[in-house]
């Protein structure tokens, strides 16, 4: 019996928490691994409720830590994928999921220690003030994030699905991959910019562009590959932002689903973990591929 596992960076915590549970609870998936930036008590505790709540379907939940912008901490990944999901036992990688992110300084900490106030594009921010030159280090941390660290664990990723599918080939079995990459409003040219959004926009429109090249060239070994752009989505990360501007978490998504999400509700980590499933699952979800799909109750739409 095939054994599929996922891999689901930032995994323990909000949305990425959310698309773990989904993955375990569609039945498809009987391991994961989560990595975490640095709460590792608060991932292994997750970890081991997730395994006690799945333990009818033997689950096995795995962690590794680590900032996803140094090599060291995705050589990471997949040494603890080696060691525990090989594919000699049994395992095949199904599933990729790249939802690990922050807002530098505000929602985490991060290896290049940056801190303070997101910078802007064009309102002089990147100049620095004493030697006039324009600083990037904010801009080289985002794309080390979301286009380095994606294209590097999609890339060692692919080795391992193409393993598994040669051993599916080998039984008779059809195989399944799909890699997913986690995006936000304004990241690509079918959104209106987002203000405020520039930093992080300037890496995470590389993985958007980078999963439509993945999708093409994947698509005749049954691996698709999408990005999925949450809208307003309950997560801690609103509290940090919020307390930036003197408010609170909920007050602030109250404000957001009134003032900006036309259903006039807030998405929950599970409905984006569905929309994943959905994506890596064996039904319609394998037709789509080099997609931006956005789950935001209409936000694009104001």
């Amino acid at each position: 019996m095939v054994k599929y596992f996922a891999i689901v960076t930032g995994g323990s915590r909000g949305i990425g928490r959310g698309i773990t549970e989904a993955l375990l609870d569609s039945g498809r998936f009987k391991g994961v691994v989560v990595t975490f930036n640095k709460n590792s008590e608060a991932a292994l505790e997750f970890a081991t409720k997730a395994e006690k709540d799945h333990a009818e379907k033997e689950a096995k939940v795995k962690t590794v830590g680590g900032d996803l912008t140094t090599i060291e901490a995705r050589d990471g990944i997949f040494a603890l994928c080696d060691a525990e999901f090989s594919t000699a036992d049994g395992w095949s990688l199904g599933c990729v999921v790249h939802n690990a992110g922050q807002y530098a300084g505000i929602s985490s900490t991060n290896v290049d220690g940056l801190v303070g106030t997101p910078k802007k594009l064009g309102d002089g921010s990147l100049v620095d003030g004493e030697d006039g030159k324009t600083d990037f280090s904010y801009i080289s941390y985002y794309q080390k994030l979301y286009g380095e660290a994606f294209i590097d664990i999609c890339e060692r990723s692919i080795v391992r699905m193409k393993a598994a599918r040669e051993k599916h080939l080998e039984d008779g079995i059809t195989y399944r991959g799909s890699i997913v990459g986690i995006s936000s409003p304004g990241c690509n040219g079918a959104f209106r910019v987002t203000a405020g959004y520039d930093m992080p926009g300037s890496g995470k429109c590389i993985m958007e562009y980078t999963s439509r090249q993945y999708a093409i060239n994947l698509a005749p070994l049954g691996i698709t590959c999408n990005v999925v752009v949450p809208g307003i989505t309950r997560s801690d990360v609103w509290s940090a932002l919020a307390e930036k501007r003197g408010s609170t978490g909920d007050a602030f998504l109250e404000m957001m689903k009134n003032n900006r999400v036309p259903i006039k509700e807030i998405a929950e980590p599970s409905d984006i973990g569905d929309l994943i499933v959905f994506l890596s699952g064996t039904g319609g979800g394998r037709f789509m591929t080099g997609l931006s799909l956005r789950i935001d109750g209409g936000l694009h739409l104001t």
